[in-house]
C-alpha cells in the first residue's frame, strides 16, 4: 500500500511539473502588452539553442494576400531580451487584423545567443554549456550577426515557402545591439551571390535603427556604409535620444551616408519620399530604455514608417525550396 502510494505521489508531481513547465513556456511567449506569440527552439551551426518567437498575421496562408505580408524581425539591446519589444511586435501584428487585409505583418522576436533564454550551448560532444552576455567576445558578437541570423533566415524560408509571408519584403527593427546586428546581417543579405535557380539575398527592403552604434564590440557600421546597394536600395528610419552626445554623433553619422542615396527632392524639383528618416527624441535614453520611455511615441512611428515604405509596396513572391503551397 506504502508503494502505491508512493508512486501515486510521483505520478502526481510528474503531472504538475508537466503543467507548470507547459503554462510557464505559454507565459514566456507572453509579452506585456498581452500579445501571444509561438515559442519556436532554433539551433545555430555552432550549437547554439536560441529561443526564437513568432507572431503570424491574421491573413490566411496560401492566399495572395498572404504572399505579400511583410515579416519584421526584432533585435534586442545588448543585456536585454525579446520582451522588451513585445510591445512593439503587438502594435505590427495588429495591423491587418482581418483574415482579407492588404497591408499585414507577421513578427519575429529572436533571443539572440548569451541573452534571455538562448543562453545554452551544446557543444560536439554534446555538453550544454551556459552562455553569459558579460563573457562574449568579438566572435560571440560576430556570430550573431551571422549564424544567429542565418538561423532565423531559415525558419523565415520556412514560412515563405508555406505561403505565410514574403521573405522579400524583410524588414528589421534593430535597438542598440540590435541595430548593429542587424545592419551586419542585411549587409551579408545584400552581398549574398545569386543562386543558379531560385532567390537568394536582397530581401532586406526595410531597416529601423534605435540607438544606433557606429561600431559596438567589434561590429561596425563601416563596411555597411560602403556598400552603395544596400544604402540605396533599403528604407531606413534611425531613432535617436538626442541628449546623449555620442549617440548623437554617430546617427548623424549614419546620417550623413545615407543622405545621398535618399533624396527628398526628385531632379525635376518635386518633392518625393526619400526612404531615409530620422526621429530625434527629447530624451538621454538610449536603445531598449528609450523605446519603454517613449514607446507610446516611437513604436507607431515605427509601424508607420514600415508600412509606407515597404508594406504598401507589392513586391514578388518566390518560392525558396520544397514544395509550392
Amino acid at each position: 500500500m506504502f508503494a502505491s502510494r508512493k508512486w501515486a505521489c510521483l505520478a502526481l508531481a510528474f503531472v504538475l511539473t508537466f503543467t507548470s513547465a507547459r503554462v510557464f513556456g505559454q507565459a514566456a511567449a507572453v509579452g506585456e502588452s498581452g500579445a501571444a506569440g509561438d515559442a519556436t527552439p532554433l539551433t545555430t551551426k555552432d550549437g547554439v539553442q536560441l529561443q526564437l518567437t513568432y507572431l503570424p498575421s491574421a491573413v490566411r496562408k496560401g492566399t495572395p494576400q498572404a504572399k505579400q505580408v511583410t515579416p519584421v524581425v526584432l533585435l534586442h539591446d545588448y543585456k536585454s531580451s525579446h520582451a522588451a519589444l513585445m510591445s512593439l511586435a503587438a502594435k505590427l501584428q495588429a495591423v491587418g487584423a482581418e483574415p482579407s487585409a492588404k497591408i499585414a505583418f507577421a513578427v519575429v522576436l529572436v533571443d539572440l545567443r548569451a541573452h534571455g533564454a538562448s543562453n545554452k550551448l551544446i557543444s560536439p560532444q554534446g555538453e550544454a554549456l551556459e552562455l553569459d552576455a558579460a563573457k562574449l567576445n568579438k566572435e560571440g558578437f560576430y556570430a550573431m550577426a551571422s549564424l544567429d541570423m542565418e538561423a532565423v533566415r531559415h525558419f523565415l524560408v520556412d514560412k515563405n515557402d508555406e505561403g505565410e509571408l514574403n521573405l522579400n519584403k524583410l524588414c528589421i527593427v534593430g535597438s542598440g545591439m540590435g541595430a548593429s546586428v542587424g545592419v551586419n546581417w542585411a549587409l551579408q543579405d545584400w552581398t549574398a551571390p545569386p543562386l543558379a535557380l531560385g532567390k537568394q539575398g536582397q530581401d532586406v527592403k526595410g531597416l529601423v535603427l534605435v540607438s544606433p552604434q557606429w561600431s559596438f564590440n567589434g561590429l561596425s557600421m563601416q563596411d555597411a556604409m560602403k556598400f552603395a546597394p544596400l544604402k540605396k536600395n533599403v528604407a531606413w528610419l534611425l531613432v535617436c535620444g538626442e541628449q546623449d552626445a555620442k549617440a548623437k554623433t554617430d546617427c548623424n553619422r549614419i546620417q550623413k551616408q545615407l543622405e545621398r542615396f535618399h533624396p527628398d527632392t526628385a531632379k525635376s524639383g518635386t518633392k518625393q519620399s526619400s526612404g531615409l528618416l530620422v526621429e530625434m527624441q527629447p530624451s538621454a535614453l538610449q536603445g531598449d530604455m528609450l523605446l519603454s520611455k517613449l514607446g507610446d511615441t516611437i513604436e507607431p512611428a515605427i509601424v508607420k514608417f514600415l508600412t509606407k515604405s515597404v508594406a504598401a509596396t507589392q513586391y514578388p513572391w518566390t518560392n525558396r525550396r520544397g514544395k509550392l503551397p
